[in-house]
């Protein structure tokens, strides 16, 4: 039943055919089942483990792969062949795994249900089977039971309702009868019930209006299941260079290869040739790198406090280039501190956070005693329903008894008994509390409505009575105090116990206060060119005020708003708009879509089931650890340990560094690949015998793009790395880098060549070939320090700032030595090399790399 919240009960259970004392009759509950069907989440057709596992395999680069696995068994590289291919069953098996664990989410909906539910059929209360409830059922509703369906409250015993699964709402909703006038958000309904939400105080009685899908919480778990999941950035940047590699490699090969036949050349040998060249330019191990850096990316989060569930969304962070972040214990602390009290004219401030009892009063600075308001914070500590032990109750009861405490009040004796308790409509609590032959009253709700109910005021101790003048004083203050996010309650008490008699005695403000570290890392957000945006349940006064401690905007556009908005009049407001206020669970989706729309990379983070399916569609799914729900954290690509914003921008760092590692492990893997197509090529075309021969050319592909390739995947962070704006979604992982690449390829051909002619004309081919392997490989080896920055020269980057790069470099030249003074040097066609050659070798390898640096030094004074 649509907007049963605008109905009052009498037409509510009419429209429903029921009855509000007997409930449904067993043979009426039994047809509306097999109509509306039973009150379970929907269920989804479930994908074959088969099709995901072959789903894997759907990637341009792992096409290139399997060719090349084919290619290496046909020229008998079994070891080439056999690596590539578990190189390419690992990464297949990790992205099965990732993709298998992401669908939990909608399991865990299912189990979130209630597994029970109370209601009275045929006259009598009963317990039946959660997925038994229909609409028109009467749900019997008392402390901690959880709540198996959407239901209009019939009565209400003091009922609140825990609903920040829904709303993000922390503190529990009082709920009360009545119709409600107005296009309301879920969390100004206050007259209804949602399935998945707790009952945290009180008892009633309310009438079922929706189940299974047709309840808010399955509405979620259908927009669940008809997202589909997102190519990352990072995905689509590989796609896009996987099938560039192919057409190139592929358009090399056939080239050579052609020149070759026209030239003569032994058919067997030129084949084998452009078969290993091929080889040595596919970037087998660019799945393994990209696999690696992300594995180690987590690590490094986990000590950021964040947790990775998918590795690519690491990266895809590293671009983000708007972050949605919720206000309640995200950029709050998501706890109330009552941080003013105002009595007798005076501001008295007080210190200490959180539930600690220290703290201090202080006016100006100097401190107060706060013996003289004994009786403000007596009527703050009893006119209030929680308990400090076991922190049990709302939020806001909880700072008042806190504040009491740090007071140093002493209640001992006092006994309630009467009350009335809090309601919405009427925004006071009144309790009645005896002690010994004294009966006080005392009054707590919003400051008009009690300064309305005093006829009196204690001034210096005394009871004056209360002008007008004196009441417009106290309710400037009151806006003054609301002004600047402080939530504001009004006390009052009467020593007789009669309501006539009230003297008011001081306004208490309190606040969720601002993360410290919240604060500086959106600083840091600002100057790496992201924009955060608070999406809040809260009203925009006390959202706007968050925002301007926090340097954040503070242009608001609240849910009903935002609600009157064509999607397209969304994507053009939302980039004016700093906080979303009083939104729904799809007013979030809304603001999400909008974002991307704009081709926006955005991060959102959430803890409630009302958060999941923003959570699913963004770009990076944020959740809360602490605070967050099973579903959204499984809806989620990375949860967050300790819940605080500034842990979601440290995983920017993280995720652009990562990029910037991938980015320099194909700079580095294409220069060096470049150097060798440039000395087959130079000389095919020159009519020379081959500077290198096949099996060379893979010795090179293995000692090169192994290990010290992929120590440049736990290179540091480069320093600026957040002074920088996000990366454009286009830009590719060559990006900058291709005048690097022409350049180091034509040095590492000049060279090689310039070691392999004199020893040719000297009539000695495999000293010659020996000469320009060896080069190329030292070369190399020596270039992977330069391949670490476009722009950054080597020394600049600290040669040692990364030490296994520097021990896989020493550990790849040993291996050149074992293969060169050993027997394995007859197999590749090589010969021992003296000192002196050593010493050309080195010489002009440096020399090499040495003008490539030079080169940087030239573009960025151009640049500058």
């Amino acid at each position: 039943m649509k907007d049963a919240y605008s109905k009052n009960e009498e037409q509510v259970v009419k429209f429903l055919e029921t009855n509000s004392k007997t409930g449904l009759m067993e043979r009426d509950a039994r047809l509306r089942l097999s109509k509306y069907g039973k009150n379970s989440l929907i269920h989804l057709k479930k994908v074959s483990s088969l099709t995901i596992f072959i789903r894997q395999f759907k990637n341009p680069l792992i096409y290139i792969l399997l060719a090349a696995i084919v290619v290496s068994f046909l020229i008998q590289r079994f070891v080439d062949g056999w690596v590539i291919f578990a190189i390419v069953i690992l990464n297949s098996l990790l992205g099965f795994y990732q993709e298998h664990k992401a669908e939990k989410s909608l399991e865990l909906l299912k189990k979130m249900g209630a597994p029970h539910a109370k209601v009275i059929r045929n006259g009598v209360t009963k317990v039946i089977n959660s997925d038994e409830v229909v609409p028109g059922d009467i749900l019997v509703l008392e402390t901690g039971d959880k709540i198996s369906a959407d239901a209009r409250i019939l009565k209400s015993g003091k009922l609140e309702i825990n609903e920040s699964v829904l709303t993000g709402e922390s503190s529990p909703v009082k709920k009360k009868i009545g119709a409600l006038k107005g296009d309301l958000v879920l969390a100004e309904r206050i007259n209804m019930a949602y399935g998945g939400t707790i009952v945290t105080y009180g008892h009633g009685l309310a009438v079922v209006t929706g189940t299974g899908g047709k309840t808010e919480f399955g509405k979620i778990a259908s927009s669940l299941s008809e997202m589909k999941d997102e190519e990352t950035p990072l995905q689509k940047n590989l796609a896009t260079f996987s099938k560039k590699i192919g057409i190139g490699v592929l358009g090399i090969v056939i080239l050579l290869f052609i020149i070759g036949f026209f030239r003569k050349l032994d058919f067997v040998q030129n084949f084998m040739t452009a078969v290993s060249l091929a080889v040595a330019a596919i970037p087998e191990g660019l799945p393994a790198v990209v696999t690696i850096t992300l594995a180690l990316g987590t690590q490094r989060m986990v000590k950021s406090r964040a947790l990775v569930r998918k590795l690519s969304s690491i990266e895809t962070l590293g671009s983000t280039t708007v972050v949605c972040s919720d206000k309640t214990g995200t950029l709050t602390a998501g706890v109330m501190d009552v941080t003013h009290v105002y009595v007798d004219g005076m501001m008295v401030g007080v210190t200490g956070e959180g539930y600690s009892t220290d703290g201090k009063f202080t006016i100006s600075g100097k401190s107060f005693d706060p013996k003289r308001i004994d009786s403000l914070l007596e009527c703050a500590w009893l006119c209030n329903d929680s308990k400090l032990k076991g922190l049990f109750g709302d939020p806001t009861e909880l700072a008042l008894k806190v504040v009491a405490k740090k007071g140093g009040i002493d209640v001992e004796g006092y006994e309630r008994v009467d009350e009335v308790p809090f309601d919405s409509s009427k925004k006071y609590m009144i309790t009645l509390d005896r002690k010994g032959n004294k009966k006080v009253l005392h009054l707590k709700g919003a400051p008009e409505v009690v300064l309305d109910k005093c006829n009196f005021i204690l001034v210096n101790g005394r009871k004056v009575h209360f002008t007008s003048k004196m009441k417009e004083k106290i309710l400037d203050t009151n806006h003054k105090m609301a002004k600047n996010a402080l939530r504001v309650l009004g006390f009052a008490y009467a020593e007789d116990g009669n309501k006539k008699n009230l003297t008011f005695l001081g306004l208490i403000g309190m606040r969720d206060p601002p993360r410290k570290e919240a604060r500086n890392a959106i600083n840091v957000c600002k100057k790496a060119g992201i924009k955060v945006v608070m999406i809040t349940g809260d009203n925009s006064d006390t959202a706007q005020a968050v925002a301007r401690e926090l340097g954040l905007g503070t242009e608001v556009m609240i849910g009903r708003e935002l609600e009157k908005l064509s999607d397209d009049r969304l994507k053009h407001l939302v980039k004016q708009i700093d906080i979303f206020a009083r939104v729904n669970p799809e007013h979030k989706v809304r603001v999400l879509k909008a974002f991307q729309a704009n081709n926006e990379i955005v991060a959102m983070t959430g803890d409630g089931i009302n958060d999941a399916p923003a959570l699913k569609r963004a770009n990076v799914g944020v959740a809360m650890g602490k605070t967050g729900t099973d579903v959204s954290r499984e809806s989620a690509d990375i949860i967050l340990l300790d819940d605080g914003f500034h842990s979601i921008v440290l995983a920017i760092k993280e995720g652009r560094a990562i990029f910037d590692n991938i980015k320099k492990f194909v700079r580095f893997l294409f220069s060096a690949n470049l150097g060798e197509i440039g000395v087959i090529a130079t000389a095919i075309f020159a009519g020379f015998p081959l500077p290198l021969l096949p099996l060379q050319i893979l010795w090179i592909n293995l000692i090169t793009d192994g290990i010290p390739a992929l120590a440049l995947g736990v290179d540091p962070p480069e320093k600026g790395i957040m002074n920088r704006k996000p990366r454009k979604m286009k830009e590719g992982v060559l990006h900058g880098s291709y005048g690097f690449l022409f350049l180091s390829g034509l040095i590492g051909t000049v060279i090689t060549l310039a070691m392999f002619f004199p020893s040719y004309l000297d009539g000695n081919l495999d000293k010659a070939r020996t000469l320009a392997f060896m080069t190329l490989i030292m070369f190399e080896l020596f270039l992977v320090f330069s391949a670490r920055s476009n722009v950054r020269g080597a020394i600049a980057e600290g040669i040692f700032s990364n030490k296994f790069l520097v021990w896989a470099v020493l550990a790849s030249i040993g291996l050149q030595f074992i293969l060169l003074y050993t027997p394995l040097a007859g197999m590749f066609s090589l010969v021992s090399l003296g000192l002196i050659d050593w010493g050309k070798i080195i010489l002009i390898s440096l020399a090499g790399v040495f003008a490539l640096e030079i080169e940087k030094k030239f573009v960025n004074r151009r640049s500058k």
